[in-house]
């Protein structure tokens, strides 16, 4: 079975300042889908970011609806992992009435394997992040949803999870920091001692990074803000085989 990633499209409403290349983001998303489609993925999973602030609120739901709209006339479905972008203008309520979803987090099952969307959009403090009220350095995965991930890898499963913050992120910059989850540790940890985590994709920091810890695979998607023009390794396609799986055609 295949799907496809991306991640941090940064879109920006026609007539506002461009940042970096994120311009020609729908462009791309666009190329990326039928890319997507043409692969004959099962899925495909957004893992966050977006877009980038509009005018207002209203224009920003607006903004976020189209681009719903866009990714379901591909013929698969689209999951999105929410990133810190999605609460600049609006607020948490806000967010969900336009994905028509009461959830930030969930996890489904496809040709018996399980794919876990995660939630680190919550500041310390447990108030979720909404209408500008983070700082997008200190997100976590708060108890509630720790002990419902605890819960849920109690029952052994081939594992692949997807989240918007870094749950690992070692190079060695004095920021690493800023782009993981504050309790990144413990995640990991409870990720480790259900041995049956293969993967884990993330986004938020824009650039291609690949990892392993104790025994799982921590692969950052790029974002295509930073391309200067299309780039199939902005929209990976993920193929899951019966010992592993391959991205673009790489063996992890």
């Amino acid at each position: 079975m295949r799907f496809g990633l991306f991640s941090d499209l940064h879109a920006n409403l026609p007539g506002l300042p461009e940042r970096g290349y994120g311009g020609r983001s729908m462009e791309d998303l666009g190329r990326g889908l039928a890319r997507f489609r043409e692969a004959g993925v099962d899925f495909a999973v957004s893992l966050g970011d977006n877009t980038q602030p509009a005018r207002d609120a209203r224009e920003q739901a607006a903004q976020l609806g189209d681009m719903i709209r866009l990714w379901s006339g591909y013929g698969f479905p689209v999951h999105a992992v929410f990133g810190n972008h999605e609460f600049q203008q609006l607020t948490l309520d806000e967010v969900l009435s336009v994905w028509q979803t009461d959830r930030t987090y969930y996890s489904f099952t496809v040709d018996g394997i399980r794919f876990v969307i995660l939630d680190t959009n919550i500041r310390p403090d447990g108030v979720h992040y909404g209408a500008d009220n983070f700082d997008w350095r200190f997100g976590v995965i708060d108890e509630a949803q720790a002990a419902w991930l605890r819960d849920l890898l109690r029952t052994p499963a081939r594992t692949f999870v997807f989240t918007h913050n870094c749950l690992r992120w070692e190079t060695g910059d004095p920021h690493d920091d800023w782009f993981r989850v504050c309790n990144c540790r413990e995640i990991c940890d409870l990720l480790a001692a259900s041995g049956c985590v293969e993967a884990v994709f993330q986004g938020h920091h824009h650039t291609a990074h690949a990892d392993t810890w104790n025994g799982i695979r921590f692969l950052n998607i790029p974002s295509p803000e930073r391309s200067p023009s299309y780039d199939d390794a902005d929209f990976p396609i993920v193929e899951v085989t019966p010992d592993g799986f391959m991205v673009n055609g790489t063996v992890y």
